[in-house]
């Protein structure tokens, strides 16, 4: 296979990363984001390898005023959540075990996005629970369909203050073609006099 190494994302690799970012919980996600941590390629993250990422992270957390979780209590935490095979390093396979399905994100955030991190770590019970009752079964159908309506509100918007001036010009219009026809002068078939 050859290798072709550009500086851009096609359409293809874009809409690839959004599934990925927006979707953390299947496993192409899961696949892409293991790949991006484990930067040595030995189908292992080992604590060196977050460790790098993990500490951009803690940079954003204090510039942004957030409380900063140390790296330690976030692999901790993490680690419960996944119960890995082995606690030296994770393996992809770990991420997929049936009960890592809605965790396995939480790491991949807490190393390369901050936000969904912050909020993971703030989340409300009653929300996670409406949640997972809710209608949509993944991740990514829940971030389309409200993606979806955010977009379609604001067309409505865009559409509605067109209306409204096209409305205010017509009526300029109105009231200027009254003052022309009140001098007589156009709109008329009959004499001014």
């Amino acid at each position: 296979k050859q290798s072709t190494s550009r500086d851009y994302l096609t359409y293809e690799d874009f809409i690839f990363f959004m599934l990925s970012e927006e979707d953390k919980a299947n496993e192409f996600s899961v696949r892409y984001w293991f790949a991006c941590v484990d930067v040595d390629g030995d189908d292992k993250l080992n604590n060196m390898e977050m460790r790098s990422f993990y500490a951009v992270q803690l940079h954003r957390m204090q510039c942004m005023g957030h409380e900063v979780v140390p790296f330690e209590d976030m692999l901790c935490q993490m680690m419960d959540m996944i119960k890995p095979a082995n606690t030296e390093h994770l393996v992809v396979e770990d991420f997929l075990q049936t009960h890592c399905s809605q965790v396995s994100g939480a790491l991949f955030d807490a190393l390369f996005n901050v936000n969904k991190y912050v909020m993971f770590e703030q989340r409300d019970p009653f929300l996670e629970r409406q949640k997972r009752e809710d209608e949509f079964d993944t991740d990514w159908d829940r971030f389309a369909c409200i993606d979806y309506n955010r977009l379609a509100m604001e067309e409505e918007q865009r559409e509605e203050e067109a209306l409204e001036v096209d409305w205010v010009t017509m009526d300029e219009e109105e009231e200027d073609g009254d003052e022309y026809n009140a001098m007589g002068l156009s709109g008329s078939s009959e004499a001014p006099f």
